[in-house]
């Protein structure tokens, strides 16, 4: 349904593959929303055991549900800094754990001011973008559709948070945006509505 350009098949992690495997309720208790994150890039490995925690519990022995019953939400990543993968607009297929490239190169400043100005969008070595076609949405979950939506997003977006904790990245979530700019950026049309964007970068105190 995308025009992909290109794509990359990210290595999917083996099972048992994460820090949260010895430490999931450890990094319950540490879970922060970062604050500010520094210009460093993170590998293309973590990156995908962040998507792989979020989308694919199982597969890193979590001892959770896999996934999300609904599936109408839709997953895209705006890649700035991540070593091995080429920056970019990607759609993230997660049962193959492959990202498509949509669109060649990223304006972290577009990043950015599409956040509402906020500095994690343009330090962000990746954006997460949750979105759903809200009258296909409508159709099969009713007046409650909305509702499911963003709790769903929530869900992903806490996991991705987790997952990020545990590769020594930061994650911080984004309420606050600008619907139509984050559309353009992806080139989704207007009746797909952006859900929940998940900032993931490099802690500003990082070592």
């Amino acid at each position: 349904r995308y025009a992909y350009t290109g794509g990359d098949d990210l290595a999917a992690p083996d099972e048992g593959d994460s820090p949260l495997c010895e430490s999931l309720l450890a990094s319950i208790l540490q879970r922060r929303s970062t604050r500010r994150y520094q210009r460093a890039p993170c590998t293309k490995h973590q990156l995908a055991r962040v998507l792989a925690c979020a989308y694919a519990p199982e597969r890193m022995g979590l001892g959770v549900q896999p996934g999300l019953d609904r599936g109408e939400l839709m997953t895209f990543v705006a890649v700035a800094a991540v070593d091995g993968l080429a920056s970019g607009v990607y759609y993230f297929a997660p049962h193959s754990c492959a990202l498509r490239l949509l669109r060649a190169g990223l304006d972290r400043a577009a990043v950015q001011y599409l956040c509402l100005g906020q500095d994690l969008g343009g330090d962000a070595v990746a954006t997460v973008f949750h979105t759903a076609e809200l009258p296909t949405a409508v159709a099969r979950q009713g007046d409650r559709a909305y509702r499911y939506l963003h709790l769903d997003a929530g869900i992903l977006g806490q996991r991705l948070n987790l997952g990020a904790l545990a590769e020594g990245l930061g994650a911080s979530g984004i309420g606050g945006f600008f619907d139509d700019h984050v559309n353009r950026l992806i080139g989704i049309p207007d009746e797909q509505a952006v859900i929940y964007i998940t900032t993931i970068g490099v802690p500003a105190d990082a070592e």
